[in-house]
């Protein structure tokens, strides 16, 4: 065995946990201090780190990974929720982390220590859903940003997912989650066993698993979701593309009305709103706004000690998600596409009906349709996620050393399951005259819509990463508070990207989909260096001086836009932290930082693509062409192709982004003025500049009509990016585009409190956490302008000002029982006037271990049935709610039954 002082025990904690070979005493008794659950001076290092174990996992009341980060207090808006994926054709089906509200590209997610492959659509950050929360042993969340051993791109911080390393025996556990509203079912059943004891057998082998599936829930089942017609609120999301069509004489523009002959609205899906002769759908009605999935996860690990000092592991991780999305029916207006037509002479002609509005024409006519018979536009994503690692550890010539192989595999799909069509056939089938736009199709009907209906593969990406990494660390000198520690080690990075579009995907033949998305294929390799000095500089003062180089090479990339290269990238990222300890009951801590994170490969090269916008928007230019005696034409001539609708944008990469730049300062203390009880605060500021932000058609729009100063004039900095069709006049697309934002800042505060009080009833342990941002701002990407972000909302999900949790824990014996309240403080609605409220979640659960080896839990998650806030946003399909902040299911109850042999 090899030992470990303290201060080298120190080091290792900051360059990530390097264990001795053997489960040594010495090891266990630091991770029982790491991981306990009463904070002691002892076990704070100088950074601000959260701890949490299998049993605050377990007391959380949680059934994913995503629903346990998104109660974080230090994650704020800018993650990555699963409801955002409704509608969304860049990063479906993944969830992901926003530590400090600076999204999830600049939080990094780690298992065991190592990274995870991008998630394959889009590229950005890591995909929640590919933990399998059933196999996290605890979480280690470093809260302050730019770590030197992990990644300088961690700007806003590091979430460890911490597995089971060595177990002998087993455990098998089931849980059930029903809501009280319809849909949401929960059942899931995951279990471990492994044997071979390393001090004796010299060996350890251990095997995890766990299953899920979610039942989805639909717009309809939510009084708060299902519909987007709100006068109530003044939000009215609707679609002109509805049931029964609507219809217009081209050569007029005139509708066809409900006069005899041609059926009317029919409610409460279509309707008239009173503003026009024609009628409008509430598609939001048909959405899911939690779509239904499974889950698999995996991990086999085996450790063998071959030698006193020298330990060999090998890790394999496997996950894989299914998740079926299902969004309304196909609307027929599509991006890029002439109108539909339905033919003079056809078999559902409404001959009286146009007579009514125009006698004798016998010609075709402009439908808006909602393809109702095709039912739910449904896709399947399926992502897949396989880990292989091989690796040692032990010391050798008084040094301790970590050193691994790994490749990391990241697959996903998307597939057409039902209710997508070809706009090619789709035109064919409707020039027979059979298919009925009008009313419900019989049989012919039927059978020609499915001639023209889409199914197979729309989309097949993979990221892969092979690394290698290696650290060592040793007491070096004397000093006058102990033996100074030096930890060293580097990480080789080949990063490898294709996000595939499939040949349909890039033609634009999807009707009421995603344009003309392009495939991009890309790979560049990674090469980081870094050090850390632990300097005990006296007795009660502990100085830790940090520097990393990071350099990016042989960066390439190509689309059909053409094949593409990248300078050389690279930087050096100090970091200096301080550990001061005046009394045994106070710590003092503070640190200063530099960071650095390259652009991502599909920002660099992922062709230009159409698509639509997220929100409904009047085009500008129809307006100005069609005003009829000053009255404009969206007023008198609602075409629904210009109207109130989604319209065209498209999406740029930018090979000319600089990488970010970060700065960071934290400071801190952690009191403890008697046994069991602890005070903490620490202050984040983080600066970040160059920020690589998103600025999407639904952005520039809005700018424009606010700042709007005639039928086609905006004074509006993005004017120049709403682009005309030179044959027609009217708007053919907004450019939109990735741009570096000039600065970005957040700054704030971390607090906790816990106390652990023992009684003849047992004991109880109050504790409350907290994070108050103090602001949050970002530079406007064209005029330079820093803008409040603080409390407001945006896209992603906006940066609340507080976001806090309480929590009461009762243990006496063989019961339990654990009341938790979390709330976050409400924000300045999509609307700039409206107050989107605050949200409150109570969840209450029991615990009973009186019989061997058996644990039993019961409780019930959003105990008080609190609904999401409501909010007029129009960027989600969501209408009524921000699904990025708001928990859907309501009122659930859910059992959970473990059992160790």
């Amino acid at each position: 065995m090899f030992k470990k002082t303290k201060i080298c025990t120190g080091v290792l904690v900051a360059l990530g946990g390097i264990a001795a070979p053997a489960l040594a005493q010495q090891q266990l008794e630091r991770v029982e201090i790491t991981g306990s659950s009463v904070k002691r001076i002892d076990a704070e290092t100088a950074l601000p780190v959260t701890i949490i174990n299998r049993d605050a996992i377990d007391k959380a009341g949680v059934s994913n990974v995503q629903e346990l980060v998104d109660r974080l207090t230090f994650n704020n808006g800018g993650g990555r929720s699963m409801g955002e994926s409704i509608g969304d054709s860049a990063a479906t089906g993944q969830t992901g982390a926003s530590l400090r509200g600076l999204g999830r590209e600049r939080t990094l997610v780690l298992v065991n220590g190592r990274r995870l492959s991008p998630y394959p659509f889009a590229g950005a950050g890591v995909d929640l859903n590919a933990i399998p929360l059933s196999a996290v042993e605890r979480i280690e969340i470093v809260r302050d940003g730019a770590s030197s051993t992990y990644g300088s791109d961690a700007i806003g911080g590091v979430m460890n997912f911490i597995t089971k390393k060595d177990l002998r025996g087993g455990e098998l556990s089931a849980s059930y989650e029903q809501p009280q509203e319809k849909g949401g079912k929960v059942t899931s059943i995951q279990g471990a066993a492994g044997f071979g004891d390393l001090s004796k057998d010299k060996f350890n082998i251990l095997g995890s698993f766990g299953y899920q599936k979610y039942d989805v829930i639909r717009a309809a089942d939510r009084d708060f979701a299902q519909t987007g017609n709100r006068p109530d609120i003044g939000v009215v999301k609707t679609s002109g593309n509805t049931f029964p069509a609507n219809a217009v004489i081209p050569s007029t523009g005139l509708f066809v009305p409900g006069a005899p002959g041609f059926p009317k609205c029919a409610p409460p899906d279509s309707f008239n709103d009173g503003s026009s002769s024609n009628c409008r759908y509430d598609f939001t009605h048909y959405i899911d706004i939690v779509p239904a999935s499974e889950r698999t996860g995996a991990l086999l690990r085996g450790n063998a000690q071959i030698a006193q000092d020298h330990l060999l592991f090998a890790e394999l991780f496997y996950s894989k998600n299914q998740i079926t999305l299902g969004s309304s029916q196909t609307p027929s207006t599509t991006t890029g596409k002439p109108a539909y037509l339905y033919p003079g002479g056809g078999k559902y002609y409404p001959t009286a009906a146009v007579d009514a509005v125009q006698a004798g024409y016998r010609g075709d006519l402009r439908i808006s349709w909602r393809i109702v018979d095709g039912g739910q536009r449904l896709t399947e994503v399926t992502n897949d996620m396989t880990r292989a690692m091989i690796g040692m550890e032990g010391t050798m010539a008084g040094w301790d050393y970590k050193t691994a192989l790994a490749q990391t595999k990241a697959k996903a799909s998307e597939d057409f399951v039902s209710g997508n069509y070809s706009d090619k056939e789709l035109v064919r089938v409707l020039k027979t005259g059979n298919v009925n736009p009008f009313g419900p199709n019989d049989a012919a009907g039927l059978a020609l819509l499915h001639e023209a209906e889409l199914s197979g593969n729309n989309r097949k990406s993979h990221t892969k990463t092979d690394s290698f990494d290696f650290s060592a660390s040793r007491e070096l000198f004397a000093m006058g508070g102990g033996n100074a520690g030096l930890g060293v080690g580097l990480d080789l990075r080949k990063e490898e990207y294709l996000d595939g579009y499939s040949d349909l995907a890039g033609s634009g033949d999807i009707v009421g989909g995603s344009g003309n998305a392009g495939k991009v294929q890309a790979e560049r390799k990674t090469q980081g260096l870094y050090a850390e000095l632990v300097m005990p500089v006296v007795k009660d003062v502990e100085v830790t001086a940090a520097l990393r180089y990071d350099r990016y090479t042989d960066t390439k990339g190509s689309s059909r836009d053409g094949s593409f290269t990248s300078p050389d990238l690279s930087a050096t990222s100090p970091k200096l932290s301080m550990r001061w300890t005046p009394t045994k009951q106070v710590l003092v801590r503070g640190a200063i930082g530099k960071g650095f994170r390259a652009p991502g490969l599909n920002d660099l090269y992922a062709p230009s693509a159409g698509t639509n916008t997220g929100g409904s928007f009047d085009d500008p230019f129809y307006n100005a062409i069609n005003a009829l005696g000053g009255v404009q034409g969206c007023v008198r001539l609602p075409n629904t192709d210009h109207c109130n609708t989604q319209l065209t944008a498209v999406n740029n990469s930018n090979a000319n982004l600089k990488p970010e730049k970060s700065k960071t300062a934290s400071v801190g203390f952690v009191f403890e003025p008697m046994q069991d009880l602890s005070f903490g605060i620490d202050y984040f500021n983080i600066k970040l500049t160059d920020g690589i932000k998103s600025l999407s058609g639904d952005d520039i729009l809005k700018d424009w009509y606010a700042h709007q100063t005639g039928p086609t004039t905006s004074t509006s900095v993005y004017a120049n990016r709403l682009v005309k069709d030179p044959a027609t006049g009217y708007l053919d697309y907004v450019n939109a585009s990735l741009e570096n934002v000039g600065e970005s800042k957040v700054a704030g505060f971390d607090f906790s409190a816990r106390y652990r009080m023992r009684t003849s009833y047992g004991t109880f342990t109050p504790s409350w956490e907290a994070t108050y941002m103090q602001s949050s701002s970002e530079s406007n990407v064209v005029s330079g302008e820093v803008e409040d972000t603080l409390g407001k909302y945006r896209v992603a999900g906006p940066v609340v000002r507080m976001k806090q949790t309480y929590m009461l824990d009762w243990d006496s014996g063989a019961w339990g029982a654990t009341l938790r309240y979390f709330r976050q403080n409400g924000y300045q609605d999509y609307d700039k006037v409206s107050k989107v409220a605050h949200y409150d979640l109570w969840n209450l659960q029991g615990m009973y271990k009186g019989i061997k080896n058996l644990t039993l839990t019961a409780g019930v998650y959003n105990l008080l049935d609190a609904k999401p806030p409501t909010t007029v946003q129009e960027d989600y399909f969501q209408v009524g709610f921000d699904p990025t902040y708001a928990d859907v299911k309501g009122r659930s109850f859910f059992i959970r039954g473990s059992y160790k042999f």
